[in-house]
């Protein structure tokens, strides 16, 4: 059964749930935001401030308001998508955007897209005036405001700062309450060496040695034979990795080490299911022409790779894979090799005292790490100052203008609201400043806006407001609504 709802009824319907949507989001802005408890059918009950998360988990029983409220929430899901933050002050822009423009008549809603989009670009280029580059005391500022949280931000600095990349950390749930990580340099793969190798010292590391892959195992001497002889004649080191190799083969390669003072190194693939033959491409982009690798530095059951080859063009590659891929294991592993062939991996275990706890750490930590890597193209200050600075200097000479103006003073409001702070006074404050000096409300404090603690990435703001402002036109441009599926007798309420 069709039904189509046009007109008042559908402009009701987009009301309400914009309403639901922003109403429940921006309640959580700000560093004084309040939290959400969310009742999941496929994990326990957790408790969140994250506001892609919330909206994640808006619906509602009402068909049209839900269908409605998925075309809203993509102006959100949007911009954490591309920056990893900023979905709040979306939504809190397009509440406003599309309440001011739901109040116009049609004629006038037609010409509101172009009066958007030409403010739009005013407001992008005031914007940009702010721009700075981000020192490392800027980067910790950025990722403790984007967690909410001090400690969060201080680890997570720290570990970006030593990978330079979001892809190269891992999150993961420690076993305890105590949160950790580790970094490790190179490109890693996971293999088995006799033991006997190690009798004198726990690792080896071989300098300029080269790196052969032979797929097959061995099981006589014979099949490297030549390899063997190369090395002991030019006195080059030696790292054989294979399919395996028989006991004598083991014990052979072993006793000509110790006689010859050779380096030769037996290592038995790990078991890495089907992408053994990728492996091997992305360790081969780490050697010269001549097999050679910079260094390996060799455990009982791991190699570190390090090289000097510049590895763009084979992680373009992965890039590519890694973008077009819909499968979660496999964008992890391609996520992973990219790392190792950059910076190296580090992985953060989050540690806390429940699961629920862990779990919400770690969206914290991922709200940190996002708001680091966007950052790397600049800074603002933030707390919605700049929306306000740029608010009182748009030109508003169209309809258009007049409500963008208007929704540019709002993340700051909602951020006073949250907080339970006087709005119009410290409004007024910050004007008779000149806009020199913003309120920092986790301190309760006026900061001088050239030295201030709270900054955000520019891509986070401008993006906000992009994504805001589109939704908002698609939104104001339906005139009818169609449910393919309508039930009569289906039960209707908002939650």
């Amino acid at each position: 059964m069709k039904k189509v709802i046009s007109g008042k009824d559908l402009e009701q319907k987009m009301i309400e749930s914009i309403e639901l949507l922003c109403g429940v989001v921006k309640d959580s802005l700000g560093p004084k935001g309040n939290n959400v408890l969310i009742n999941s059918s496929d994990r326990e009950p957790f408790i969140t401030n994250d506001g892609v998360t919330i909206a994640q988990n808006i619906t509602s029983e009402d068909i049209v308001i839900d269908t409605l409220l998925e075309i809203a929430k993509e102006a959100s899901l949007k911009t954490n998508e591309v920056v990893g933050d900023g979905t709040t002050t979306t939504l809190v822009l397009l509440e406003t955007l599309l309440k001011e423009g739901m109040k116009v008549s049609k004629e006038k809603k037609n010409l509101l897209k172009k009066e958007f989009e030409e403010t739009l670009q005013e407001i992008l280029e005031k914007l940009a005036i702010f721009k700075q580059n981000p020192t490392k005391k800027d980067f910790q500022k950025i990722a403790t405001v984007a967690a909410n949280d001090e400690e969060i931000g201080k680890i997570a600095t720290e570990v970006f700062l030593k990978t330079k990349s979001k892809e190269s950390i891992f999150l993961k749930e420690s076993k305890d309450e105590k949160t950790s990580f580790e970094k490790i340099n190179g490109y890693t793969l996971e293999t088995r060496i006799p033991e006997e190798y190690f009798l004198r010292k726990e690792k080896i590391e071989l300098e300029n040695c080269k790196v052969f892959f032979i797929e097959e195992k061995i099981e006589n001497l014979e099949q490297i034979s030549s390899i063997i002889n190369d090395s002991l004649e030019y006195q080059e080191s030696i790292l054989l990795l294979t399919k395996g190799y028989s006991q004598n083969v083991k014990e052979n390669v072993i006793e000509i080490t110790y006689q010859q003072s050779a380096s030769i190194i037996l290592a038995e693939w790990f078991e890495y299911k089907n992408i053994e033959e990728e492996i091997i491409e992305d360790i081969k982009a780490l050697l010269n022409e001549n097999q050679t690798i910079a260094k390996a530095k060799i455990t009982q059951n791991k190699i570190a790779f390090h090289s000097n080859q510049n590895t763009v063009k084979r992680r373009n590659v992965l890039k590519k894979r890694y973008e077009k891929s819909n499968e979660a294991y496999q964008k992890e592993n391609l996520a992973e090799r990219i790392a190792k062939l950059h910076y190296g991996l580090a992985t953060i275990y989050v540690g806390a005292s429940t699961t629920t706890e862990k779990r919400e750490k770690i969206m914290r930590y991922e709200d940190a790490l996002c708001a680091l890597e966007i950052a790397k193209q600049g800074i603002v200050p933030g707390g919605g100052i700049c929306f306000y600075k740029i608010s009182e200097e748009v030109n508003a000479n169209t309809l258009g203008a007049k409500i963008l103006k208007k929704a540019l003073s709002m993340p700051l409001n909602q951020i006073l609201e949250n907080a339970s702070l006087p709005k119009e006074e410290i409004f007024t404050k910050i004007k008779q400043e000149n806009f020199q000096k913003l309120y920092n409300v986790k301190t309760n404090n006026y900061e001088n806006i050239l030295d201030t603690t709270i900054i955000e990435p520019i891509e986070v703001v401008s993006y906000a407001l992009k994504n805001a402002v589109s939704i908002a036109c698609m939104l104001l441009s339906i005139n009818h609504l169609i449910i393919n599926d309508f039930q009569e007798n289906r039960k209707y309420y908002d939650i």
